[in-house]
């Protein structure tokens, strides 16, 4: 079996590059034991002056460069459609993953063959501790940082097929709350599996992005006619001073509805779907 791996970097720096190739070594190593899985590893990385940097790659690495401006879906489309493998695996360059991680997702597959989408589990993360299993081996759910983790998101190639590419307007906030929705809206289960463990380390571009406040403040101009009411509320308010994740809510907003209405619909398209009936789901989501 061929999995695809694609992983998206921008590569600056040694210690993004170190990052970065940690990360895919520990995939592969973890899967050592697996005599079935092969790996592809399709790199979209952002730097486009790399090849004429000191930052080079193992040969089996293929590196695509887009002309583009970073856009996280349409990165992550562009690896999806040059992918040849069965399933492919959508990740930040920021991941060590552990023993088995993949081949604990395949035992969850082949016991519900029609689930195509699945997330490993952080245990360091506060969304995911070990209690929130209650013993079991697996969970069903969309709850974005908790079902559905954006940084390492696997699901087969073929489910595309059926939902489509990723929705290009996100290039980064709401991406996953994006995705989540698109499986219901397609009736696709989706799955987090305890025992596929993976390591979410603190992305270093993140945290320079942060510093410098530019992921969140950056100057956008959002005409206050785009502005839901709801935003105004004392509750929402914060969002009005990170422009950026504030434009990101307004396409969000603008696709799926206001978040009552999301989780009206959320709500009946997950009783469609638990009963058979999730092909429904995109005559009202």
């Amino acid at each position: 079996m061929l999995f695809s791996a694609i992983i998206l970097s921008n590569t600056k720096s040694q210690s993004i590059f170190d990052m970065t190739l940690h990360c895919i070594e520990s995939m592969i190593a973890a899967e050592k034991e697996s005599s079935e899985v092969q790996f592809e590893v399709l790199l979209i990385e952002s730097n486009k002056q790399i090849q004429n940097s000191p930052y080079q790659f193992p040969d089996y690495v293929k590196v695509i460069i887009p002309t583009e401006d970073f856009n996280f879906h349409q990165f992550l489309n562009i690896g999806i459609k040059a992918a040849t493998g069965d399933f492919v695996g959508l990740f930040n360059n920021d991941l060590i993953f552990q023993k088995n991680w993949f081949t604990e997702i395949l035992k969850v597959k082949q016991l519900h063959p029609k689930v195509q989408s699945f997330c490993p589990v952080d245990y360091d993360s506060k969304f995911t501790p070990k209690s929130f299993f209650e013993g079991k081996d697996y969970l069903f759910g969309y709850k974005v940082r908790r079902h559905v983790v954006g940084w390492c998101i696997i699901a087969e190639k073929a489910m595309f097929d059926k939902t489509g590419l990723l929705d290009e307007c996100f290039s980064f906030f709401y991406a996953d709350d994006d995705y989540s929705l698109m499986l219901q809206k397609y009736g696709k289960k989706h799955v987090i599996v305890s025992k596929s463990e993976v390591s979410h380390l603190e992305s270093k571009v993140s945290k320079e992005l942060e510093k410098k406040k530019s992921a969140f403040f950056d100057d956008v101009e959002i005409p206050e006619k785009d502005i839901p009411k709801y935003i105004y509320t004392p509750q929402n308010r914060w969002m009005l001073e990170r422009k950026k994740l504030l434009q990101g809510h307004i396409i969000f907003h603008k696709k799926w509805g206001s978040p009552k209405r999301i989780a009206i619909k959320s709500k009946i398209g997950r009783i469609f779907i638990k009963n058979g009936l999730g092909f429904l789901n995109k005559y009202f989501m």
